[in-house]
């Protein structure tokens, strides 16, 4: 757990400028190596002078997707259901629409913090094909790496557990509700925190898995606009949390493309039209 974090911190995260120059090289240097091996690989296809959005994402391609996974294989071989790649299940669409409603007002808020807008401003000015294209790569690889395979290394057995069940044996009223998004499981038997996860249909033994990888997900997002930046580690918790309980990192995956999507109309909408 140790060593993956410190794995994500050091080749994925950017350090701000306001560590100091020395450190910020030191930090730095990994990344500029995969960089240097992307623009490589560019330059094998004819592509010598790839674009910020192609080299970055090149860059994500094998920092946070090819490394991490072929690594796991390594030291943990396995079908690749065992790191989340598996069919979600039927909450996905409902815990994903639910989700999104309730972020409207925390991306509204975030959008127009200052400098958000300028931070942001060379993505939007390459254009609509290219930006899609970037963050479709981007998101995938970034959740494949924290809600994938990391939720996967940070368990018990270094594996995703079991299916998790969902119960729906309310007949009406709040409760009934509740279940309908994966909420208001059995907790028979239960003590303290465990009564929590499992109302929340949580599988047992994940709990320390979602809180690091949300702490993961907070610090990718370091040195970006402050708002987003302290809105991120909650929403990298409940990122994990869906993971496991749509059991899928694909259910993460979606509400985050959505929500970056949402994210851009409204920073158009406010700032350029």
């Amino acid at each position: 757990m140790v060593l993956a974090s410190l794995y994500v911190l050091w080749m994925v995260v950017v350090p701000p400028i306001w560590i100091g120059p020395a450190f910020r090289h030191v930090w730095r240097w990994p990344q500029l190596a995969i960089h240097r091996l992307v623009a490589a690989m560019y330059g094998t296809i004819g592509v010598d002078s790839p674009s910020l959005h192609l080299q970055a994402g090149g860059f994500y391609v094998v920092s946070a997707f090819l490394i991490p996974l072929i690594t796991m294989f390594i030291i943990r071989p396995g079908p690749l259901s065992d790191l989340g790649w598996r069919r979600p299940n039927q909450l996905l669409l409902r815990i994903v629409a639910c989700s999104f409603v309730i972020s409207i007002p925390f991306l509204y808020w975030m959008v127009h913090s200052p400098g958000f807008a300028g931070y942001y401003k060379p993505y939007v000015q390459a254009g609509p094909a290219r930006i899609v294209s970037y963050y479709i790569v981007v998101l995938f690889c970034e959740h494949s790496l924290l809600e994938g395979t990391l939720l996967g290394l940070f368990r018990r057995g270094h594996k995703w557990p079991e299916p998790p069940e969902i119960v729906q044996d309310a007949t009406s009223g709040l409760r009934k509700n509740l279940q309908w998004v994966g909420l208001a499981q059995p907790t028979k038997g239960a003590v303290g925190v465990q009564r929590i996860t499992r109302w929340a249909g949580l599988p047992d033994g994940c709990l320390g898995a979602v809180l690091l990888t949300g702490v993961l997900f907070g610090m990718i997002h370091w040195g970006k606009n402050g708002r987003e930046f302290l809105l991120s580690f909650p929403g990298g918790v409940f990122l994990g949390y869906i993971a496991y309980r749509c059991n899928s990192w694909h259910a993460p995956y979606v509400l985050h493309a959505s929500t970056v999507a949402a994210a851009g109309i409204m920073m158009m909408l406010a700032y350029y039209w």
